[in-house]
């Protein structure tokens, strides 16, 4: 007996209860079933995005070529950053960190091996410092091989310029070039011409050496001769006014007390008031010809400036 009700029949599902309207209320509270892929029916489906480059791996690496310090901090940060962000870029932040901490130490190693070469210079230049004497070595301004045989001690008279070799080379051996307290007023012109202003800087000092060039008359066997008519030809007067007026005097030979060379000297003063000695040689079996003209301002000190130049200028033949 059921009371007056009847039984529901066995298995039959519950009705879900009514909204009021006749429309059944969801059991799960009105949000449709998730998707089998995570979305929800009737809403929208966001993709996964890509992590992008971080900025900083990037600039490591490029600067890691140029800047080698910048390569190394933006390195570290970038690092730092990725492990926080998940970002891209680590390899470009490491491959940055290797390559300027490789710059960085190779300009160490660098700057250390300048600092010793300088050192091991400075050490070197004052060992030949320490052993230069300036009274035993000259320059020439062309080189010459000063171990040349011909390179003796002797004198050379007027006479012994017959006895040169033909091919011998006469010159002017110049000290001056590397004393400080010279100053050059004229510099070797490519002719064999060059001057110098003596300490006080009132004498200038003119060397002149190279071929006669056919305009000097050369008398065979007598340099003598040749050498009053080379005068001429400088002073731009004749022959006899040089041997009338020209006095014998001498120049060292090769280097500095090691002999003479016989020259005629000329002195004289200029219309300025200006004093001069001209000493030359000309060498006939040489066709060469070579003289130091010595000229100083009032109160220069001609004979000194004079016997200095004669002294260590010496004339070489090789």
């Amino acid at each position: 007996m059921m009371n007056g009700m009847s039984q529901m029949p066995p298995n039959q599902p519950p009705v879900p209860p009514s909204s009021g309207d006749g429309a059944s209320v969801p059991s799960n509270g009105g949000y449709s079933s998730p998707t089998p892929y995570g979305g929800y029916q009737g809403g929208g489906y966001s993709p996964v995005q890509e992590p992008r480059y971080n900025v900083l791996a990037i600039v490591s690496f490029v600067s890691a070529f140029f800047v080698s310090l910048v390569a190394v901090i933006t390195g570290h940060m970038a690092l730092g950053q990725i492990k926080r962000t998940g970002e891209k870029g680590r390899g470009l932040a490491l491959a940055g960190l290797i390559i300027g901490y490789v710059g960085i130490v190779s300009g160490i190693i660098a700057a250390i091996a300048l600092v010793v070469m300088a050192v091991l210079g400075v050490g070197l230049f004052a060992t030949l410092a320490s052993n230069y004497d300036p009274d035993d070595y000259s320059y020439t301004s062309d080189p010459y091989d000063t171990d040349a045989p011909s390179l003796t001690g002797d004198d050379l008279t007027f006479e012994g310029g017959n006895d040169l070799a033909a091919g011998t080379v006469a010159q002017f051996s110049d000290p001056f070039i590397i004393d400080s307290d010279w100053t050059v007023v004229s510099p070797d012109d490519g002719q064999g011409n060059w001057s110098y202003l003596d300490p006080s800087g009132l004498c200038t000092v003119s060397f002149h050496q190279g071929s006669m060039g056919g305009e000097v008359a050369v008398t065979t066997g007598d340099d003598r001769a040749t050498t009053q008519d080379f005068l001429a030809v400088v002073l731009k007067t004749d022959a006899s006014t040089i041997a009338g007026k020209a006095s014998d005097s001498t120049i060292s030979y090769n280097f500095e007390d090691l002999g003479t060379v016989d020259t005629l000297l000329m002195q004289g003063t200029d219309d300025d008031g200006s004093n001069w000695k001209l000493a030359g040689r000309a060498f006939g079996e040489l066709d060469s010809g070579l003289y130091v003209d010595v000229t100083c301002k009032a109160g220069g000190d001609l004979d000194s400036v004079y016997d200095t130049v004669t002294t260590k200028a010496a004339i070489t033949v090789f």
